[in-house]
This record gives structure tokens, sequence and C-alpha cells, in this order.
């Protein structure tokens, strides 16, 4: 949960800096594509991610019982 609400307050974050900073407006919208692009990737990656944590902790769980 608190990576979440990291990637979240990172994602934001970036938004709002692309947004405010001196840039032309194709070159902030490239960057907010190249954002959202990388938002894509780590939310696809998160399942994932979840589910080897919680692997790793049933192994350990287990292992603690042994």
């Amino acid at each position: 949960m608190l990576f979440l609400a990291f990637a979240g307050g990172a994602l934001v974050g970036g938004a709002a800096a692309v947004l405010f900073a001196p840039r032309s407006g194709e070159q902030t919208r490239k960057r907010l594509a190249g954002a959202m692009e990388d938002g894509r990737e780590m939310a696809a990656r998160v399942p994932q991610a979840i589910s080897d944590a919680s692997s790793a902790a049933q192994s350990a769980f287990v292992k603690g019982l042994k």
C-alpha cells in the first residue's frame, strides 16, 4: 500500500512539474505522453510485484514455522 501511495505521489508530482515547466506546448505534450506511458508500464508491473511479495512472505512464514 505504501508503494502505491509513493508511486501515485511521484506521478502527480512529475505531472505538476511538467505542466509548470517553461516549455512549448509540443514539448509539454511529448513529456506528458512519455510520463503516461511510464505510468502504464509501472501499473502493469504492480500485480506481479504484489504476487511476488506475497509468495515471498508465504515462504518466509512457512520457513518460520519449521
